[in-house]
């Protein structure tokens, strides 16, 4: 309930502020499902924020927060612990009217918590565990010049060989771009 509420107050902020963003400057608020890989065998939350921009000839860039709660299981079925990822990222973009298929590439943290620490602890005693990238596409549909929504699906790898790995689907509402 918290995270929608957050959601819904981001939106109606930027969706105020929009007329003063730059043509191409984006943010992006989305909420969706982790799951598959080394996920938890029940589709878990996830909220994320993104800013960004496009450049010429459809390559542009992002700057992505994510997080998911109760991601761990135990033995018995109970969730624990959250992943937060900051990613920043490069996509490419094929503009076809409204409709703007993209891939995206990232390679950025992806932190492992058993606890509920707070945002500080994403910066934190950092290691080579913590790093990884994501790798995915997605699309976005314009419904008024400076507004649109978007539907995003990544895979998410921490860069050791076993390191942990899930899946990502997220829908979002786009102010700018």
């Amino acid at each position: 309930m918290r995270t929608t509420k957050m959601f819904v107050a981001a939106t109606a902020v930027f969706v105020a502020l929009q007329g003063s963003a730059a043509a191409q400057a984006m943010f992006t608020a989305s909420v969706g499902n982790a799951f598959g890989g080394d996920g938890p065998s029940k589709k878990r939350t996830t909220w994320a924020v993104a800013i960004g921009g496009g450049g010429a000839h459809g390559i542009g860039s992002e700057l992505e927060f994510s997080e998911t709660r109760n991601f761990f299981e135990t033995a018995d079925g109970v969730a624990h612990g959250k992943i937060m990822t900051l990613m920043p990222s490069i996509f490419v973009t094929i503009p076809i009217a409204r409709v703007r298929p993209y891939g995206i590439f990232g390679f950025g943290l992806i932190r492992q918590r058993t606890d509920d620490e707070g945002l500080g602890s994403l910066f934190s005693d950092l290691s080579d565990d913590d790093i990884g990238y994501s790798v995915g596409a997605g699309v976005t549909f314009k419904f008024a010049q400076h507004a649109g929504v978007r539907g995003d699906l990544r895979h998410f790898k921490v860069r050791k060989a076993n390191g942990l790995s899930f899946q990502r689907l997220l829908v979002g509402v786009v102010l700018g771009g």
